[in-house]
């Protein structure tokens, strides 16, 4: 993360930030991961509310 953040922005992160932005990476990706392969957000509403509930880790749906 470090680099990749140093390469594209040009910016030091320190270990809270490095740990913060690869742990917001790694929660991306799951949720990412649970409606890929389904609709199109752009076409279908209710896939586009799917993912953001999924994304924000609310577990009262």
């Amino acid at each position: 993360m470090r680099d990749l953040v140093a390469f594209w922005q040009g910016v030091e992160l320190d270990d809270d930030a490095a740990s913060r932005l690869a742990n917001q990476s790694v929660a991306a990706g799951k949720a990412l991961r649970r409606v890929a392969g389904g609709s199109m957000f752009d076409t279908e509403p209710a896939q586009y509310d799917r993912a953001l509930i999924v994304m924000s880790g609310r577990d009262d749906v």
